[in-house]
């Protein structure tokens, strides 16, 4: 039975050829200023050193930890079947999981513990994250994660299963903290979905009625570079796929027809993901302003939707 004066976190690194940059994010989850962790390496089947690059790592700093697990597979599966075997192989009381390419600011499990300890009815938390690029440098042009802010302004878990089906904002995904038992109520990740893992896994939270809350602090460095799956330009068939399929399966049976800025949301989807345009031109910027819920957003300020 765990302390609950110190709980044991379990942290899950995902990797996949993640040589380049993984042992960072170990070194950053070994200068945790919190003590009792559970390291997991979920790996899917690199094809580069990353996994021998982990075995040195833990094997020299087992002592560091409450446990290790390395996780293996042959055969490269995806991020979402990846994840979850991660999350299977938990033990802690809390769960954070974070790519083999970002690193931890080192109060990061401290001060999402501290946060829940003034929130007690927290179970499920998303904070703010530095922007870094490859080589480890902030990245100057970050922007405030305006569509995080508007999630978070929702006061309710019905206002915001609502807002996050008319707009699936990016919620730092990075950050995401939140008690081993939820996955008892809202199951593991969807691994119909290769790409968009985590926004099926939102879904799935506040759909059974826990509250996502925010936590204004920084807790991750977030690496932007051209090798991530987010901004891989080689799968962008299969991320307007896969955004297909989370509108059919999660999103529309959020929303209402006969309300006018739901409906608009219908039309948005079809303009991203089918429309055609005419003779080679979209347009889309200009078209989107015939959209209610655009103008929606823009009255409640937000500017780069």
């Amino acid at each position: 039975m765990t302390n609950r004066a110190t709980p044991l976190v379990s942290i899950i690194i995902i990797t996949y050829n993640s040589s380049r940059y993984v042992l960072e994010t170990l070194e950053s989850i070994k200068s945790q200023t919190w003590d009792n962790i559970q390291l997991i390496v979920s790996d899917d089947g690199s094809r580069d050193n990353t996994v021998q690059l982990c075995t040195e790592w833990i094997n020299a700093n087992r002592q560091r930890f409450t446990e290790t697990k390395l996780i293996t597979v042959e055969k490269n599966t995806g991020i979402a079947a990846n994840c979850n075997r991660g999350i299977q192989a938990t033990i802690g009381e809390w769960v954070k999981l974070i790519a083999g390419d970002d690193i931890l600011l080192e109060n990061c499990i401290a001060d999402n513990l501290a946060y829940v300890t003034r929130h007690p009815e927290a179970s499920f938390v998303v904070s703010e994250l530095l922007e870094i690029d490859d080589h480890g440098n902030p990245v100057k042009s970050s922007k405030i994660n305006e569509g995080l802010r508007y999630f978070a302004s929702r006061r309710s878990v019905r206002e915001q299963l609502k807002a996050y089906s008319r707009w699936p904002v990016f919620l730092n995904t990075p950050t995401f903290f939140y008690k081993r038992e939820l996955i008892n109520s809202i199951g593991l990740c969807d691994e119909e979905f290769k790409i968009y893992e985590d926004m099926s896994m939102v879904f799935k939270i506040i759909g059974k009625g826990v509250k996502i809350h925010f936590m204004n602090r920084p807790t991750v460095r977030y690496r932007i570079h051209g090798d991530s799956l987010s901004r891989n330009i080689a799968v962008e068939n299969q991320r307007r796929r896969e955004a297909v399929k989370i509108f059919n399966k999660y999103r529309k049976q959020n929303l209402n027809i006969f309300n006018p800025i739901d409906l608009s949301i219908y039309y948005e989807n079809w303009l991203r993901y089918k429309y055609k345009g005419f003779y080679g031109h979209k347009g889309v910027p200009l078209l989107m302003k015939f959209s209610l819920f655009y103008w929606h957003l823009k009255l409640n300020g937000v500017r780069s939707y």
